[in-house]
């Protein structure tokens, strides 16, 4: 999987907890398909039938806060988002990686130069991003190259089949 995505930015505030991201009732639902219908959708309910592959969710500091579960990643994974956010808790960060999002970490001037709506191209493997409105690019700070590979591998578990599959020497 690539590591480079372009497509719209979808700008979330400060402080979005795992419970707005998928709603608790859906604690027992663990397909996909669909909880991609559920992402955002009180909070952005126009997500769920307009985000494309490409996207990313651009978000404020403390993202995922709150109950700790893989839904809201599944989703997005999903999905084909992207995300870029000010910070998260690190549950919420092991299972973003755990479950295969790109994601970045951001400062609040990046957070706050970014209009939602726009056009971003996003390298997740060199923290490079470019927006369209104003042509800005911005230099954040890219996971390691070993949460990378997890990431390009589809997740956790599609990482580890592709290392029991390598010939052992």
């Amino acid at each position: 999987m690539s590591l480079m995505r372009t497509g719209r930015c979808w700008k979330l505030p400060d402080q979005v907890s795992s419970d707005q991201l998928i709603a608790s009732r859906l604690a027992f639902e663990f397909d996909p398909k669909v909880l991609r219908h559920h992402l955002l959708e009180e909070l952005r309910p126009e997500l769920a039938g307009e985000a494309q592959p490409g996207d990313c969710l651009v978000a404020g500091r403390n993202f995922a806060n709150g109950s700790v579960h893989s839904h809201p990643f599944l989703a997005m994974q999903e999905m084909g988002l992207g995300l870029v956010a000010g910070s998260m808790p690190r549950g919420a960060f092991r299972l973003a990686v755990f479950m295969g999002v790109p994601m970045l970490t951001a400062s609040d001037a990046f957070h706050e130069h970014v209009a939602d709506g726009e056009r971003l191209q996003v390298d997740f493997s060199t923290g490079s991003v470019v927006c369209s409105l104003s042509g800005r690019e911005f230099q954040l700070q890219p996971l390691t190259a070993f949460l990378n590979d997890i990431i390009s591998s589809g997740g956790g578990l599609e990482y580890v089949r592709r290392l029991m599959a390598e010939p052992q020497s």
